[in-house]
């Protein structure tokens, strides 16, 4: 068989041929300068932070650790092992006992909010940036080591509200709502969206201003203020859509006569019941209805369930967070901790004076107040005792939690973490 001659090459053939490599290297390099990577930097873990035990006992004494800023937190964020700390367009992972860095995620843009979940499975810390977009850059970065495990964009709200519960994380700002699951992929959006692929998606209502929202199960609680409400009205979805990619909407009713007082907050929000903070300035269902502070149930499907008077403020203040621990959800009401059952939502207690939400620590409720933690029976808030904390000029609020034998205060823009004095 004769040798087959090689095909030539003309000149306008390696014209072409260099022309498709430049544009191939320029769009390669155009992807890297626009990317999150070139913008980021990413300090993996070289060591894992310690295991962290339950704690036995909760100590008589306590001194600090360590410290560190974290302005864009109002609760402390606890991964499996290790303390967040979110500021200056960084989010660190540290060991509990002494601070020291586990690993590290930083980026060239505003940190809008930061977040960890899923302890038990995924092990997640989600941090959200700010570009021309919004609170639209998204990225899951592992607990146990910081290696990227997601990320995502979407258009977003300048300013952005973020919590996981035990299946979704939820983000909102003052005009719309995502919920993700653990692995980014968005269940629903609502609100605003500027180019919607089907517009008939969600409900029919329009101008929709958002005010709380919280993700408990798979539903979505939210009170919001739409076109033609004369009040502040809850609303119940699914927090993932149906199969014909649609918000499914299991209620939505009004819950104030007037929108004259500060909106009401959504603070629980299991699979049969929702728990809203009411400051009571307006009052509820008719003209004339009941007044003052109180944590107002609704069924799964936001209909009226009963209310509770409770001590605190006409608005819960701005950087009161509920934190859910160990079958109880407690939630700071500007005058009172409220602590409520995490099965389904009703008030158990509540403590006065208080400075902030608590945590569970070997079995018993840690309640922040002043110059102290109290330390009580989580089922009834008798209190066993209390442990002396010197938190300088920091009055509050103080959020808590509870990391294995230390515990993590949020004072303003720091966390602090403390441990049995020696």
């Amino acid at each position: 068989m004769g040798r087959i001659k090689p095909e030539r090459r003309t000149r306008t053939d390696l014209i072409v041929t260099a022309l498709i490599v430049v544009a191939v290297v320029v769009a390669g390099v155009a992807v890297w300068w626009t990317s999150s990577a070139r913008h980021s930097d990413l300090q993996t873990a070289t060591e894992r932070a310690p295991v962290q035990l339950p704690a036995e006992n909760v100590p008589r004494t306590l001194a600090v650790k360590w410290s560190a800023k974290s302005d864009v937190t109002s609760v402390p964020q606890i991964t499996r092992d290790s303390v967040m700390s979110a500021a200056d367009g960084t989010v660190t992972a540290h060991r509990a006992d002494n601070g020291a860095q586990v690993w590290r995620y930083h980026r060239d843009l505003p940190l809008c909010a930061a977040a960890a979940g899923w302890q038990g499975g995924d092990n997640s810390v989600v941090t959200v940036y700010r570009n021309d977009r919004g609170c639209s850059e998204v990225t899951a970065l592992r607990g146990v080591d910081g290696g990227r495990h997601g990320a995502r964009t979407s258009d977003a709200d300048d300013s952005v509200d973020l919590s996981i519960g035990a299946d979704y994380a939820l983000l909102y700002g003052p005009t719309r709502l995502e919920t993700w699951g653990s692995n980014l992929v968005r269940g629903i959006e609502y609100g605003r969206v500027d180019a919607p692929v089907n517009p008939d998606v969600g409900p029919g209502r329009t101008g929709c201003r958002l005010y709380s929202a919280l993700s408990g199960a798979d539903r979505v609680a939210l009170v919001e203020r739409c076109d033609g409400d004369h009040g502040y009205r809850l609303s119940v979805f699914s927090a993932d859509q149906t199969s014909d990619e649609k918000i499914r909407q299991w209620g939505t009713t009004m819950i104030t006569t007037s929108a004259k007082g500060p909106a009401p907050r959504v603070i629980a929000a299991t699979d049969s019941t929702i728990a809203v903070y009411d400051g009571g300035v307006d009052p509820t269902g008719t003209v004339g209805g009941p007044t003052g502070p109180r944590i107002r149930l609704f069924t799964a499907q936001a209909e009226s369930a009963g209310e509770h008077p409770v001590a605190g403020d006409p608005g819960a203040p701005e950087r009161s967070r509920p934190i859910v621990d160990q079958g109880v959800i407690s939630f700071w009401t500007g005058k009172a901790t409220v602590v409520l059952n995490a099965n389904n939502g009703s008030p158990l207690f509540q403590v006065a004076d208080a400075i902030g939400p608590g945590a569970v620590m070997a079995g018993q409720l840690l309640v922040p107040m002043p110059g102290v933690i109290s330390v009580r029976r989580a089922y009834d808030g008798h209190e066993e005792f209390t442990i002396p904390v010197d938190r300088g000029d920091q009055v509050r609020p103080v959020s808590l939690r509870v990391l294995g034998d230390t515990i993590i205060e949020q004072r303003g823009t720091d966390v602090v973490a403390l441990g049995a004095a020696d």
